[in-house]
């Protein structure tokens, strides 16, 4: 499960945003994706009281290859505008990749959620080195 508090799935966001925000990613990183050879997957997803949003780095051209994912996550309130609420961690998301591509060897992974404060948001994130597109399929095959 990929949720941070383990609540009941609602539904992923619309493939337009998914699409919207890796194209934002791809142009803003244009240069450092073509120098590994990789690309951004994109994912997000609506849970009862949560928002999340998975950007992963992954080599399209090497299944083998372990990808980079950061995952940011936010309570989120019945009747939220959850439009800030994403912007916020799309911010989140080009922050965090700002700093891993600034940094030559960066290897500061952590698979438990950590809490802080985002332009004045309270923010769970963690990175790591998980296949979100494998653990998605795994996900659906088990629930069949």
């Amino acid at each position: 499960m990929l949720s941070r508090k383990g609540t009941p799935f609602l539904i992923n966001l619309p493939n337009e945003w998914v699409d919207k925000v890796t194209e934002l990613l791809q142009d803003s990183y244009r240069q450092q994706l073509a120098e590994d050879a990789k690309i951004f997957e994109v994912y997000g997803k609506l849970y009862k009281g949560e928002v999340l949003v998975i950007a992963s780095l992954i080599n399209p051209n090497d299944e083998f290859a372990i990808p980079t994912t950061y995952s940011v996550s936010m309570d989120l309130e019945d009747g939220q505008d959850h439009t800030k609420v994403l912007d916020s961690l799309v911010d989140s998301v080009g922050a965090f990749f700002d700093t891993f591509f600034a940094t030559k060897d960066w290897m500061d992974y952590q698979d438990q959620w950590q809490s802080e404060k985002f332009k004045d948001l309270d923010i769970f994130y963690k990175i790591n080195r998980e296949n979100i597109g494998l653990t998605i399929k795994a996900d659906q095959l088990l629930n069949q």
